[in-house]
């Protein structure tokens, strides 16, 4: 897009001022969130966890998703059936044995100062709220909430409460925002001339942002290693006491992230009929796309008393949902896997004491790292970067418990080796892509922006006139104000690097777990070949169980004993040698983490 020399758009800076109302509703939440935990024997219900859908909604998420349907159409909406298969993976291939094996600690990649940081900056530019405020509000009440103890039920019910703002606020901004616009046909109708309306792209390239595939295949293995390989949601299963528990809560939370990603693809569709011809990203009226929805609510609603305010608590819950999570359960596994083995002798009461000092300690470390953040994000996006961890590092990981519970001849080194193979290709593909895309290598697949509707004055008049872009170029050059879809990107005769790092950013958690599967088994076949004396035998609960009955057909029953050690040796295959253990104090944690938590 370009402009007549002298032409300026004019920068619409909405009022930044808010109504007390939106400071009442933004600090109702941080004290409730706070108070629930000192309430929880009064509110402790154990049929809470069964209907209570355990999801994983970062603020990052409801600020990025709408961004994407806004840029790239209605083809990213796709995403939502991705979680029927990551369920049905996860009830079925990974819950089970991690219930049987009842693990009070797993690894977890802590991203926490981005899903912080990012949403704050946005309010902070958008709205007036300095993030280095907001921040601090945010770790305050986890760290509060980590540290007084209390049971996991009281975590739970904070959650429910903080999942129920996020959803008032999604759906109240959908109801506002038809209304203002003058109803659906109209944003549809301008989605439509500009294609956003398109939904199957049956494309195969993996470079394409969106497709049928990437959103079903790549959305599945982006979301799987949240949900299956961290160690807030390892706790949360934990905390049932059975199966059919564990898939209720399962397919419960399917249905709340996919109503989630439903409104925010729709608010997404709703933000563009608003800014079809004038966007505030391209206008350089707003310095990010993470500010493009708190930009949207401050600009169509800063005459509504309640909605801006309800906003950003809804974004704050969406960084308190998961930053009081991680504090809890990174607590949990540094107490077990360090605390108590270099200080065995800790009883429960010290140990829950040592653990509060960690939470608190964690979430101060967090808050530092917020600014170190800050300083990333000067350089490059918080969004991307968010990608990168969770790509590079949450993909490789779900591959290396995947190895494990799949595959029983695979080993210690042999999925070490695969999992640094995996992190290099991953994180080589990951920054490749952030260092092409500043530069400007990347083939832009953005669908169709104008600037006709900004406003614009001329600069070289003395008399400040203001009317629309359109009205300073002729009718023949108005083509200047817009820009087309970029259907010609695959001609491009990029270089092989440039090809690679153009991989949607969907498809980086899954190279990271294919590739820990396939260097991981490749690595420990060889580990195995050279030192065949010293194979152990896998325990067969710590295997999941339709895995085991799929190598006992494919390979046979007595090679499948030469690597797995069943609990009964008597019997072919009793319980695929796996036990109910019974939790303790009705958790399945111990005392220390049913009180710390």
């Amino acid at each position: 897009m370009s402009l007549p020399e002298g032409i300026e758009i004019f920068k619409h800076i909405v009022p930044k001022e808010y109504h007390w109302t939106e400071y009442f509703v933004f600090s109702a939440v941080l004290v409730f969130s706070t108070a629930i935990p000192i309430f929880d024997k009064m509110i402790y219900n154990k049929n809470l966890v069964k209907n209570l859908a355990h999801s994983f909604v970062s603020a990052v998420t409801l600020l990025g998703n709408p961004v994407e349907v806004y840029f790239y159409g209605q083809q990213y909406t796709m995403i939502v059936f991705a979680f029927v298969p990551m369920t049905i993976l996860l009830s079925y291939f990974y819950v089970p044995v991690y219930l049987d094996l009842q693990l009070n600690s797993a690894y977890q990649i802590i991203y926490t100062p981005i899903t912080v940081l990012g949403p704050c900056l946005a309010i902070d530019h958008v709205a007036g709220f300095d993030y280095r405020i907001s921040s601090a509000a945010i770790f305050t009440v986890c760290i509060v909430n980590s540290a007084m103890g209390g049971r996991l039920s009281a975590t739970l019910w904070t959650n429910t409460l903080q999942t129920t703002v996020m959803f008032t606020a999604l759906f109240a901004l959908a109801i506002s925002s038809i209304i203002e616009l003058g109803g659906l046909s109209s944003a549809w109708e301008r989605s439509a001339a500009s294609g956003r309306t398109k939904v199957f792209d049956m494309d195969f390239d993996p470079r394409t942002r969106h497709t049928f595939w990437t959103a079903i295949i790549g959305g599945t293995l982006l979301w799987l290693p949240i949900f299956g390989a961290t160690q807030a949601q390892i706790q949360h299963y934990n905390y049932l006491t059975t199966i059919s528990q564990s898939r209720q809560c399962l397919f419960s939370n399917m249905i709340g992230m996919m109503l989630v990603m439903l409104f925010c693809s729709f608010n997404g569709f709703l933000v563009y009929a608003r800014y079809y011809e004038c966007d505030p990203v391209t206008a350089k009226i707003i310095t990010a796309t993470d500010e493009l929805l708190p930009y949207y609510v401050m600009d169509l609603f800063r005459n509504y008393p309640i909605l801006p305010g309800l906003l950003v608590a809804g974004i704050t819950c969406g960084s308190l949902t998961t930053v009081s999570s991680t504090i809890s359960s990174l607590a949990v596994l540094l107490t077990e896997d360090f605390l108590k083995h270099y200080r065995p002798s800790l009883n429960s009461a010290e140990l829950e004491r040592s653990s509060r000092i960690i939470s608190i300690l964690c979430g101060v470390l967090g808050y530092g790292l917020v600014f170190l953040i800050k300083l990333i994000n000067e350089t490059m996006q918080i969004s991307p970067f968010s990608t990168l961890v969770h790509g590079s590092l949450l993909g490789p990981i779900l591959g290396a418990f995947s190895l494990g519970m799949f595959l029983p001849w695979t080993n210690t080194l042999g999925t070490l080796l695969g999992l640094l193979a995996s992190v290099v290709i991953t994180g080589f593909i990951g920054i490749g892509n952030i260092v092409a895309e500043k530069l400007y290598l990347l083939p832009d697949m953005k669908l169709s922006l104008s600037l006709r509707g900004c406003s614009c004055t001329n600069s070289t008049s003395i008399e400040t006139i203001i009317m629309p872009c359109s009205d300073f170029i002729s009718p023949q050059n108005l083509t200047q104000l817009d820009t087309f879809d970029s259907f010609d990107w695959k001609e491009n005769d990029d270089s092989i690097f440039i090809k690679i790092w153009s991989t949607s950013y969907i498809w980086q958690p899954g190279i990271g777990v294919v590739s820990t599967l396939f260097f991981g088994a490749v690595f420990s076949i060889i580990v195995t070949s050279i030192n065949r004396k010293h194979v152990k035998k896998v325990p067969a609960r710590l295997l999941s169980k339709p895995f085991i009955k799929l190598w006992n057909k494919v390979i046979g029953d007595a090679r499948m004993r030469q690597w797995i050690e069943y609990d009964n040796k008597n019997d072919d295959f009793p319980n695929f040698g796996f036990r109910n253990y019974p939790p303790t104090n009705g958790n399945a944690n111990p005392a220390w983490i049913s009180t710390k938590l």
